[in-house]
């Protein structure tokens, strides 16, 4: 039988060559992009890069979707990432993911870095939360950002100091919000670093208030933390308008009948709070976004002398849950828990973050470069 050869091997059209392409994780292509020129212009075009991105966070087996985490039993306090599947369909073992922050490090360095937020596979991390980067783990690249040129206080506690990282769709750009309390008066100063542009600007203070997020939940094109009011002590959801650079406030549900904290997370497109008591962890979820009525109690996780954090809801209501410095796997409609095949263990839910694999560069547009 004879083989063809290359040169009488049919070519495919353009589009179907992309539609193809779209549908394959970033680790082939990335192995793709030296094919040819052409292949490696197709998938480091901004409108390829949008696409895939689109696809894979609409994905409904969730199948390019990733847990990132920190976990001291590995690492022995360096500091390391490590990857696993939100659905593994056979044991594996979390990766590691090396990166130009990684390094051996003594006492408890590895406290310095902390998980900001993430949006389109780009994380924001901070180290002592003032040298700033914006990483991709599936790609590898990292970029570290200019000084916000506010003044970061070096204390411990770090309890007026807080984040921000989203994607604005009518700018396309992704923005770092940072808030620091002023040390002269009860207010705080607020620059907004745009990647696009690489510079920060300063934008009006924020007073009267009290922030008791370090990073704040990205969602609608909004960023959300959990505030107070300074003089009463009323807490609401403070809101960052990344289009436009402005703040609101975003209504509450009674939530009279918790005396311990609550926390802001999400269920798809959903913004959700988390109500820890004693025994219970309660989930609020705001079908409509900004209608207040809409604010609906789903479930309840119970627990035991421990807080359960929420980090992921399914759409059949499983939750992933991080409780007891470890991640376990809630089902609300048979009040059944179930650790992953491999034990995750973590120390705080600020060490981990959710993501969908992406090819979004942390150094925005770039030209097309064989790596």
């Amino acid at each position: 039988m004879e083989i063809a050869s290359y040169e009488s091997l049919p070519v495919l059209p353009p589009e179907l060559t992309s539609e193809i392409l779209l549908r394959l994780p970033v680790k082939t292509l990335l192995k793709m992009r030296c094919v040819s020129k052409s292949m490696l212009s197709l998938i480091s075009s901004h409108q390829f890069i949008r696409n895939h991105l689109k696809l894979s966070a609409n994905n409904q087996e969730f199948t390019y979707h990733r847990l990132l985490f920190r976990n001291f039993e590995f690492d022995n306090n360096s500091l390391t990432f490590y990857t696993y599947p939100l659905y593994p369909t056979k044991y594996e073992v979390p990766q590691h993911i090396p990166t130009e922050l990684d390094f051996s490090c003594e006492d408890t360095f590895g406290d310095r870095y902390r998980i900001l937020g993430s949006c389109d596979g780009l994380f924001c991390i901070s180290r002592d939360f003032e040298d700033l980067f914006i990483w991709n783990p599936s790609t590898r690249k990292l970029k570290e950002l200019p000084p916000s040129g506010i003044n970061v206080p070096r204390t411990d506690s770090f309890d007026d100091i807080s984040y921000g990282f989203g994607y604005t769709e009518l700018q396309s750009d992704y923005k770092v919000v940072e808030i620091v309390g002023s040390q002269h008066n009860n207010s705080y100063d607020v620059s907004v670093y745009s990647l696009r542009s690489n510079s920060w600007k300063r934008i009006q203070e924020y007073p009267n208030i009290i922030l008791w997020d370090h990073s704040g939940k990205f969602l609608n094109g909004k960023i959300h933390w959990i505030a107070g009011d300074r003089v009463g002590g009323v807490r609401f959801i403070s809101s960052f308008n990344l289009a436009d650079e402005t703040f609101g406030n975003v209504a509450l549900p009674d939530l009279n009948e918790y005396e311990f904290d609550w926390e802001i997370g999400s269920s798809g497109r959903n913004i959700c709070l988390f109500c820890c008591e004693e025994n219970k962890t309660d989930v609020w979820v705001m079908k409509e976004y900004e209608i207040v009525e809409s604010w609906t109690k789903v479930f309840s996780i119970p627990s035991r002398d421990y807080e359960a954090c929420p980090i992921f809801i399914s759409q059949n209501n499983e939750i992933l849950v991080h409780q007891s410095r470890s991640l376990v796997w809630y089902n609300s409609r048979h009040n059944t828990f179930m650790h992953p095949e491999f034990r995750i263990r973590c120390d705080a839910a600020n060490n981990l973050g959710l993501y969908n694999e992406s090819l979004v560069s942390p150094n925005f547009l770039e030209e097309p470069t064989d790596q």
